[in-house]
């Protein structure tokens, strides 16, 4: 192969081993968005899905509230409404002093009574709801996890690929110059002029 073809052949193959390091690091970086935009999307449809499972739990935990209020005063009312009861039938009995008073207390014990276990079952019942809402939040933060982010590829570590690429390439030329090479006519002509050392007069 005659030099000049040899000098653009290795140009050229220089020249799409640069491109096609560029265009490798040009579709590492579009995956690397695509990756980052799927994690986005991920990472945003889980906090609105959390969002709305929030919501749900926290209309349970005010419905909980509510019921348990009502009941509480629904125990007072009929405590009342039985206390009322006892007294004008102790009345109308004829009956007074310390049995009617004992009778009015135990009205209003077992009120009292019935009143604390709805607390308790209220309490225990938000807990519970609010246990839910931060198993939400670990379940929430695996799915975000699931879907990694891109890495986006060293811009500098493709800039010295091709930095070296084109190095090569220039030595590679270099070596294919007819002063350099001793196996074109002038590299033999040049090697021709030395012998053991010394310059031949040529």
């Amino acid at each position: 192969m005659c030099e000049p073809v040899a000098i653009a052949t290795t140009a050229l193959t220089v020249g799409s081993q640069m491109y096609g390091q560029h265009q490798q690091y040009k579709a590492a970086s579009a995956q690397a968005d695509a990756q980052n935009q799927m994690y986005a999307q991920n990472r945003q449809q889980t906090y609105e899905a959390l969002g709305d499972q929030y919501a749900d739990v926290g209309i349970r935990q005010s419905q909980e509230q509510q019921a348990s209020r009502e009941s509480q005063e629904e125990v007072t009312h009929q405590a009342r409404s039985a206390m009322a009861t006892a007294r004008v039938s102790a009345g109308e009995a004829g009956v007074s002093g310390s049995s009617v008073k004992m009778g009015l207390r135990d009205i209003g014990a077992s009120a009292a009574r019935d009143r604390a276990t709805l607390d308790r079952n209220k309490d225990w019942t938000i807990g519970q709801l609010q246990r839910q809402k931060t198993g939400l939040q670990s379940s929430a933060a695996n799915r975000i996890s699931s879907v990694p982010r891109g890495q986006s590829p060293s811009t500098s570590a493709a800039l010295v690929g091709m930095a070296g690429t084109a190095a090569q390439g220039y030595v590679n030329h270099q070596s294919m110059q007819p002063k350099n090479n001793p196996y074109s006519r002038t590299g033999r002509a040049n090697a021709g002029r030395y012998s053991g050392g010394y310059f031949r007069n040529g």
